[in-house]
């Protein structure tokens, strides 16, 4: 039986730039104050939403492929029953109390309330709802194609195996890049709208790149070739590219980069932990908001749209302290129930008190 991994270097830390360039995208679009830095300034901010969903797609489709890959190493198959257990108790917790506050907080007058949008978000389809609802909840198309793409991809793995996985998923990106360049000109007219952008057969190519890497890095030999060449001078490149091709993020090709470019990050650093970059990457603070990055988001649409406070750095802390409150109240105790229910090969972060599978 192989040994399990464990934890994986860097990943929170490019979690924290993830979720910060969601936050400080949305603060930009929201804060007038930020409207009167320069142009610049407020051209990054602003773009650098969508390029943080990005990371974050590239990231749970190489994390969650990584421990699956894992499992199947080390006890020999990948039990979906365990996968899904996990599943519903790391994300529907915090989601779903969330969505409860906004239900009471719009239904008492406080917030602007849209049950069908509401029910959408909910039952993870945000993301195929016309334009239209309440900005409190529309961050949850994110939710809904990532919960969307995990009712697929693990049966995949387990219908084709690891080797032929590699092949399926790299059709399926291919069969994604086309669909989206026929619908950009010949479904969407002149371009599609931003909405249809959300649609999970239009950006799920996100997070199978994640996962591709993943099962690539199976192969020793190439691992060691991603080790020695993914620099950070090559991540400098790739970031610079990344920012270049910011204003094309709604096109075909902008998010084909995009989507392409974000998993070499993640690997550079993950393979290279030693370097200055992997050493910031895992700086206790950065590590820090990176593990809060769910509840941070699931939050941040309620304290970067609405003012309940005068100024933006009360909003930010107060949306820190909530975000801390679902974490270590809600969050991490059901990963830990989780965990017991199903244990994996190994545990990743060692702070959850329970045991992982014997190898």
């Amino acid at each position: 039986m192989a040994k399990p991994v464990g934890y994986l270097p860097t990943l929170d830390g490019w979690r924290a730039f993830a979720v910060l360039a969601v936050i400080f995208s949305h603060f930009a679009y929201s804060a007038s104050v930020i409207k009167q830095m320069p142009h610049w300034v407020y051209w990054v901010l602003t773009g650098s939403g969508v390029k943080g969903v990005q990371l974050f797609f590239a990231i749970s489709g190489f994390l969650i492929t990584s421990r699956l890959i894992e499992e199947s190493n080390c006890s020999g198959r990948i039990s979906l029953k365990r996968f899904y257990v996990r599943r519903v108790c790391r994300i529907l917790p915090p989601a779903t109390t969330y969505l409860l506050i906004v239900a009471f907080l719009g239904l008492a007058g406080v917030l602007p309330f849209s049950l069908k949008y509401w029910l959408s978000a909910l039952c993870f389809f945000r993301n195929y709802m016309p334009a239209g609802g309440t900005v409190i909840d529309v961050h949850y198309w994110t939710l809904s194609v990532e919960e969307q793409f995990y009712l697929i991809w693990p049966a995949l793995l387990v219908l084709f195996g690891l080797y032929r996985a590699r092949y399926t998923a790299s059709i399926l990106i291919l069969g994604i890049w086309v669909w989206r360049l026929i619908a950009f000109h010949h479904i969407g007219g002149a371009t599609l709208g931003q909405g249809e952008w959300e649609r999970a057969e239009v950006c799920f190519d996100g997070l199978l790149l994640g996962c591709l890497f993943a099962l690539a890095l199976e192969s020793p030999k190439l691992t060691k070739w991603l080790a020695k060449y993914l620099t950070v001078g090559a991540v400098a490149v790739i970031v610079v590219i990344i920012l270049v091709t910011g204003g094309r993020t709604y096109t075909p090709s902008g998010r084909s980069i995009q989507s392409m470019l974000m998993p070499f990050l993640i690997v550079a650093t993950m393979l290279n932990p030693h370097t200055w970059l992997g050493r910031l990457l895992e700086f206790s603070v950065l590590r820090w908001i990176g593990r809060l990055s769910y509840s941070l988001y699931i939050w941040q649409q309620l304290f970067t749209f609405e003012r309940f406070l005068p100024w933006s750095s009360m909003q930010l802390l107060a949306l820190f302290g909530v975000a801390a409150l679902s974490f270590y109240f809600i969050e991490k105790p059901m990963i830990r129930l989780g965990y017991r229910l199903a244990p994996p090969p190994s545990l990743g972060h060692k702070d959850l008190g329970v045991k992982a599978i014997d190898a």
